[in-house]
Order: structure tokens, then C-alpha cells, then sequence
């Protein structure tokens, strides 16, 4: 009885094991490795950079027709240069994420310190590059529009939706940290983590102020990018204070070198 209920358990592996080989065991084996997880992030990282790219093509696509309908002739040439910079961007911007996909792909030491640390400092920046790259085209169309004193189509909105899940992972460890750091230092920083609004309107105008708005958003990118920088410095330090707390409450001892 009990040979038939062995035989009876070991049914899913020797099926496994004839479809499939050693593929799954082999895989799961090498899963917390270079050539696993990491190789596994990179290659979802290429297709999210794949998918930002389509999205921000079809919604430049899509909403082309109702806004050109309804334009006035200024605005529609204004508008298609402005449209051709968006299209730029569709490609230049997702490209940013499957090059941070690609940095994935190197020594591997720990799953925790590949989730906790380089996943999470990779995203920061990544939100950081992000932001200031889209800032960077509103920059540009609004000059476009101040040069020919009209509002104009620039969407770029199709994209934010994947840009998000890049904050998920770091937004969670940044709250846990600000719990246990005081004086609220790190939700001041946080603060400022003010993302880019990818949806923007952009319009201008022969003024001043609307010369000074294209300058202030060129000036608004580089400090997003900075922000964000200096967000991650800081993660890695919090990281590694961390990590050094916990391996001493593993080993306790004292720091002094006996002489």
C-alpha cells in the first residue's frame, strides 16, 4: 500500500521530468543568481520598456485627430513639430528603462540585497531620469508654442501608467524607514518627491513669462534629477546601516581592534 501511494506522489515529478526535462529544477536552482533573477528583471524591464513605447506612440496616435480637428492654422503647425518631438520622446524615454533593465545584468551577491538595495536604487533613479526626461520635452514643445503663440498637442500621458510600478518597491521601503527614523527627516525629503505630470497642457505666448516658464521647466528637470539622485545616495546609506545593524544583533561584538 504504501509503495502505490509512494508511486502515486512521485506521478507529477516523473511527468515533469519527462516534458520538461530538468528545465524547472535547473531553473529554480539557478533562480537566486546573475543568470537568474537577475536576468529575469532585465528581461521584464525590456518589455516594460517595450510596452511604455507602444502606449506613448498610440496615445500620440490616437488623440492626433480630435485636437487637429478643432486647431487653428498656427496650432496645427506648431503641433505637428510639437507631435514629432513626442514621437522622439516615444523611443528616447522607454529607452531609459530597458538601459536600467541592462544594468541588472552583473555579480549577484544576495536576493536580498538584489531586491532590497540595487532594485530599489535602480527604480529611484530610474523616476528620476524619467521625470526629468519628459520635463525636458514639455520644455521643448513649450518653446515651440512660444514661438508660434499658440497652445499645442504634446501627449505624452501613455507612458505614466508604467512609469508608476517603478515607485511601488521604493515607496514601500521609504515609508517603513521614515517609521523608524525620527524627526520626520525622511518624510521632508519625501516631500519633494513630486513627480513629473507626464498629462501637462502646454501653451504659449510673445511674453515674458511665458520665455521664463520654458527656462524655469529646463531648471525644473535638472533638480527633479537630482532629487531623485540624492534620494538614492541616501537609500544606500540607510541600506547599509541597516544591513550593518543586522548582521551585528547576528554577531554581536564590539568594534575595537585589540592591539
Amino acid at each position: 500500500m504504501n509503495e502505490i501511494i509512494q508511486k502515486v506522489l512521485d506521478l507529477p515529478g516523473q511527468i515533469a521530468g519527462r516534458v520538461l526535462g530538468s528545465r524547472v529544477s535547473d531553473t529554480l536552482d539557478g533562480f537566486d543568481s546573475s543568470n537568474g533573477v537577475r536576468s529575469y528583471f532585465q528581461t521584464i524591464y525590456s518589455w516594460l520598456a517595450l510596452g511604455m513605447c507602444i502606449l506613448m506612440v498610440w496615445g500620440l496616435i490616437n488623440g492626433a485627430g480630435d485636437y487637429f480637428g478643432s486647431a487653428d492654422t498656427m496650432g496645427m503647425i506648431a503641433s505637428i513639430v510639437t507631435s514629432l518631438i513626442c514621437l522622439v520622446a516615444a523611443f528616447a524615454i522607454p529607452n531609459v528603462v530597458r538601459m536600467r533593465g541592462d544594468s541588472f545584468a552583473g555579480n549577484h551577491s544576495s536576493m536580498t540585497h538584489f531586491l532590497a538595495h540595487d532594485v530599489v536604487k535602480t527604480n529611484i533613479r530610474l523616476l528620476g531620469e524619467l521625470g526629468a526626461l519628459v520635463v525636458v520635452t514639455q520644455a521643448l514643445c513649450m518653446a515651440v508654442a512660444t514661438v508660434f503663440n499658440t497652445s499645442v498637442y504634446a501627449p505624452l500621458g501613455g507612458g505614466e501608467s508604467i512609469a508608476n510600478m517603478f515607485w511601488a518597491a521604493p515607496s514601500w521601503y521609504w515609508t517603513e524607514a521614515s517609521a523608524l527614523i525620527p524627526f520626520g527627516v525622511l518624510d521632508t525629503l519625501g516631500a519633494s518627491f513630486s513627480m513629473a505630470d507626464w498629462n501637462a497642457s502646454i501653451s504659449g505666448s510673445w511674453s515674458w513669462d511665458s520665455i521664463m516658464g520654458t527656462l524655469g521647466m529646463l531648471v525644473n528637470a535638472v533638480i527633479l534629477l537630482a532629487v531623485f539622485h540624492i534620494a538614492a545616495a541616501l537609500y544606500g546609506v540607510l541600506y547599509n546601516a541597516a544591513a550593518w545593524i543586522v548582521g551585528w544583533v547576528q554577531n554581536p561584538h564590539l568594534p575595537i581592534k585589540n592591539s
